[in-house]
C-alpha cells in the first residue's frame, strides 16, 4: 500500500465523503440555501476534525487493532506513531481554524457560539478515542452524538446567521420552522442509526477489545444482551422510519419517503442476522457481525441520499 492511499484510509475517506454530502444535502436540499463560501467552510472544518479524530483514535487503538485487523494495521505498519500525531494535530488545528473564519464571516462578535461546538467536537473525539471508547456505553453516545451533530450543524448555522439581520429573518422563518422539523428526523435517523452500528461493531471487535480491557457493552453484558439491545434499538429506529416515511409522504416528497423505507429494510436485514444468531450460537462470529455493520452503513447511505429529493 502508497503512501497516499494509506493516509487516506487513515482517515477513513469514505466515511469523510458522506458526512460532507450530508451537510450539503441538508443545507441545499432540505433547507433549500444557496452556495456560501461561509458553509462550504464549515464543511471543510467538519470533514477535517472529525478526520483527525480518525486518526487519533487509530493511534489509540494500534494494539486493539493489532488484534482484530492486522492486516489493515497503519499506525506503525506505513506511518510511525509520530507521524500520524502530526497528522492529527494538522488536521485539527486547520479544521478549527476553517470554522473561526466561517464563524467570523457568518456571525461577527457572536462566532463564539458555534467555534465553541466545533471546539468540543474535537475534544469529545479526543477523549473518546483516549478514554471513553473503553468506558460501557458512553464511548457508543459520543459518537453517535458527533455523527448526528453533522446533520444538524447546518441547521444551527444557518438560523444563528439570519437571527442577526432581521430582513432575512422574516423572510425565511417558515422555511426554517418546516426545514427544522425534517432536519430533526434525519437527526435523529442519524444517531440512531450510528448507536446501532457502534454496538454491532462492538461484536465484531470483542476479542481485541477485551484483551485491551474496554468495557464495552458484549464484553460487560455478553454477546446476547448487546444483540437484544440492537434489536430493541432497532425495532425503534425501524417505527420512526415508518413515520418520517409517512410524514414526508404528506408533504409531497414521495421518492424520499420510499428511499427511507428502503433505508429501513436494509435495517430489518441487520435485525434478521442478529435473530438468526440469536438462534444459532455458530453464527455469533465476528464475519457475521461485519456483515450486519455493512448492512447498516447500506441503510445510512441510503437514508442520507434521500435528502436529495426534498424539493
Amino acid at each position: 500500500m502508497n503512501k497516499i492511499g494509506a493516509f487516506f484510509k487513515l482517515v477513513r475517506w469514505p466515511n469523510l465523503l458522506i458526512t460532507a454530502l450530508t451537510m450539503c444535502l441538508v443545507y441545499h436540499c432540505v433547507m433549500h440555501m444557496g452556495s456560501t463560501w461561509m458553509f462550504t467552510l464549515m464543511v471543510i472544518s467538519m470533514v477535517l476534525i472529525q478526520a483527525g479524530g480518525y486518526v487519533i483514535n487509530d493511534i489509540f487503538d494500534k494494539d486493539i487493532d493489532m488484534v482484530n485487523k492486522p492486516e489493515k494495521l497503519i499506525v506503525d505498519k506505513i506511518f510511525t506513531e509520530r507521524q500520524c500525531k502530526l497528522f492529527y494535530i494538522v488536521l485539527t488545528v486547520m479544521g478549527l481554524a476553517c470554522a473561526l473564519v466561517a464563524s467570523i464571516m457568518a456571525l461577527g462578535k457572536s462566532f463564539i457560539t458555534i467555534f465553541a461546538f466545533m471546539v468540543l467536537l474535537a475534544c469529545l473525539l479526543y477523549t473518546y478515542s483516549q478514554r471513553y471508547k473503553k468506558e460501557l456505553v458512553i464511548g457508543n453516545l459520543i459518537v453517535s452524538i458527533s455523527v448526528a451533530f453533522a446533520v444538524f450543524l447546518p441547521w444551527i448555522f444557518q438560523m444563528l446567521y439570519i437571527s442577526k439581520h432581521e430582513l432575512l429573518l422574516i423572510t425565511l422563518r417558515p422555511l426554517m420552522q418546516f426545514s427544522l422539523h425534517i432536519v430533526l428526523i434525519y437527526t435523529a435517523f442519524a444517531f440512531l442509526m450510528t448507536l446501532i452500528r457502534e454496538i454491532v461493531k462492538d461484536m465484531e471487535d470483542v476479542v481485541g477489545d477485551g484483551r485491551s480491557n474496554c468495557r464495552t457493552i458484549p464484553i460487560v453484558w455478553g454477546i446476547k444482551t448487546a444483540q437484544i439491545i440492537v434489536m430493541v434499538l432497532g425495532l425503534l429506529a425501524f417505527v420512526m422510519i415508518v413515520y418520517a416515511k409517512q410524514y414526508l409522504y404528506d408533504y409531497g416528497f414521495v421518492v424520499t419517503s420510499y428511499m427511507l423505507y428502503g433505508s429501513g429494510i436494509f435495517m430489518l436485514v441487520m435485525l434478521f442476522g442478529n435473530v438468526f444468531s440469536l438462534l444459532d450460537s455458530s453464527l455469533k462470529t465476528s464475519k457475521q457481525f461485519h456483515i450486519q455493520s455493512i448492512a447498516m452503513k447500506i441503510s445510512m447511505l441510503v437514508g442520507v441520499l434521500s435528502m436529495f429529493y426534498i424539493k
